[in-house]
């Protein structure tokens, strides 16, 4: 009886490669999970714990986006659920966008096209550009879905916060047209402020490098 013949190793290190983005996905997911819903939680809590009059006056906006939700002691593990379910996409989509330039960055140098430092660069440091793209797309399409979300409720008159939000985004208004503004604009601010911060850290990880060399 013949032995299988073995795997390409090329197919292997896809396969690994895969394996492992799938497997930091989930690992990233569940660490924004727990972060989103305990911040939720614990935030709800200490507006209750304040004594004010009127707790979480402004918390209790987020009512608006989260069916359930409301400043009391059950409503703060509606917001639990919510928060936890919200973090787990956000940081699901956000890692696999950005895992793109990682996985071309890995395959360039399994494939023998790269030097050493480029799985560093891959491995230690941050692409600008991808994490750019990944925060900006969540944040702009955030916007976008509780903007219109107040516009189907028919609620937009009455949002006087989301509002507030035209003192910082030019032609951002309670409406469909001007989401899409607001989406943006946000998306320019976010991308340009991942570069700053991938250029610092970079910066940062080039210069300990460099120590560790010398």
């Amino acid at each position: 009886m013949s032995s299988p013949a073995p795997e390409d190793p090329a197919a292997l290190d896809e396969r690994l490669l895969h394996a492992t983005i799938k497997l930091n996905t989930a690992m990233f997911a569940g660490v924004c999970a727990f972060i989103g819903g305990m911040t939720l939680l614990c935030v709800t809590y200490a507006s209750l714990l304040r004594g004010l009059p009127n707790p979480g006056h402004y918390l209790g906006l987020l009512s608006v986006f989260l069916p359930g939700y409301s400043v009391s002691l059950e409503g703060a593990w509606v917001g639990l659920f919510w928060g936890a379910v919200l973090g787990a996409f956000l940081g699901a989509v956000m890692y696999r966008v950005y895992a793109r330039s990682i996985r071309r960055q890995v395959l360039e140098y399994l494939a023998g096209r790269g030097a050493r430092e480029d799985i560093e660069h891959a491995v230690l440091r941050l692409h600008g550009h991808s994490l750019g793209l990944a925060l900006g797309t969540i944040m702009a399409l955030g916007l976008l879905a509780t903007t219109n979300w107040l516009v189907i409720r028919g609620t937009a008159a009455e949002s006087p916060h989301a509002a507030l939000l035209s003192q910082f985004l030019p032609g951002y208004t309670v409406s469909t047209v001007g989401s899409f503004i607001g989406a943006l604009e946000v998306f320019g601010i976010a991308y340009l402020a991942c570069l700053l911060f991938a250029a610092i850290h970079n910066a940062v990880v080039a210069r300990r490098r460099a120590r560790a060399a010398a």
